[in-house]
C-alpha cells in the first residue's frame, strides 16, 4: 500500500528530515531537509519522483548516506523499505502503465517512444498490449527519466498537455536552441540534461515548508540505521 514516508536522523550537531509524500496531483515528491542544532537551517530542496517506488528506493539511498556521515535514525512513520524490490513485477506494471501514459499526453508517436527507451517499435507495441517492461536496469532509467520528465512538465505548466507538448517541441535558448524532444532522442545523456532543467524549474514553484520539528533528544531509537 502506498503511504507517505517521514524519516528523522540526528547527529550531535545536526538533524536531517526526508519525507516521501503525496502532491496536490496525486503524484510523489520527495522533500528533504536540514541543520544545524544550534538553530541554524540548511536547504529544502523539493524533488518530484516519477513513481512511489522511485522514492522509496531514493529514501533507501538516503538512509545509507546519513549512517556513513555519522547520523542516527531517529523517527519514521514507514520501516519496510528494506522489502523494497524496485525490479518487482509490481513496480513494472505500474512504471509500463505510467511511460505509456507520459508518452501519449506528450503525444510522442511510437518510432520516437521506441528511441527514448532504446527498445524495438515492436517492444512499444507489446506494451500497448499488455506487456510488462523487462527486468532491466538500462531500461528502467530511462523510462524513469521520462516519467520524471512528464511530471515536472505537469506541475509547470498546471497539467495542460497541450503548454507542456508545446515546450518539448520549441527551441529553447538554455540547450543553444535545440528543441528539448531533439535533446531526449539523442541520448541517455540528453534525457538527463532535459530532466534536470525541469526540476530545477519545479524547485522554483515550490514555497519553503514550515520549519522542521527537530524530535527530542531522547527520541532516537538506538540500534536503528
Amino acid at each position: 500500500m502506498e503511504q507517505p514516508v517521514t524519516l528523522h536522523w540526528q547527529s550531535k550537531e545536526a538533524y536531517f528530515t526526508a519525507v516521501l509524500s503525496p502532491d496536490l496531483f496525486g503524484s510523489w515528491v520527495l522533500i528533504t531537509a536540514g541543520g544545524k542544532r544550534d538553530g541554524r537551517a540548511g536547504r529544502v530542496q523539493h524533488k518530484p519522483m516519477p513513481s512511489y517506488a522511485s522514492g522509496l528506493e531514493t529514501l533507501n539511498g538516503l538512509r545509507k548516506k546519513r549512517r556513513s556521515e555519522g547520523y542516527t535514525l531517529c523517527a519514521t512513520g514507514f520501516m519496510e523499505l528494506d522489502n523494497l524490490d524496485p525490479l518487482s513485477l509490481a513496480s513494472r506494471n505500474a512504471e509500463t502503465s505510467a511511460v505509456l501514459r507520459a508518452f501519449r499526453n506528450l503525444a510522442i508517436p511510437l518510432q520516437q517512444q521506441a528511441l527514448l527507451l532504446n527498445v524495438e517499435e515492436a517492444d512499444i507495441n507489446a506494451y500497448l498490449d499488455g506487456k510488462t517492461l523487462a527486468s532491466n536496469l538500462g531500461l528502467l532509467a530511462r523510462v524513469r527519466l521520462v516519467m520524471a520528465i512528464h511530471k515536472a512538465l505537469h506541475l509547470l505548466f498546471a497539467g495542460d498537455p497541450d503548454r507542456a507538448r508545446e515546450w518539448i517541441r520549441t527551441p529553447n535558448s538554455r540547450f543553444d536552441l535545440e528543441r528539448p524532444l531533439d535533446l531526449m532522442l539523442a541520448s541517455l545523456d540528453g534525457l538527463k540534461i532535459v530532466r534536470s532543467y525541469l526540476e530545477g524549474e519545479v524547485d522554483a514553484l515550490f514555497e519553503q515548508p514550515p520549519s522542521v520539528i527537530l524530535p527530542p533528544d531522547g527520541g532516537c531509537i538506538k540500534g536503528k540505521d
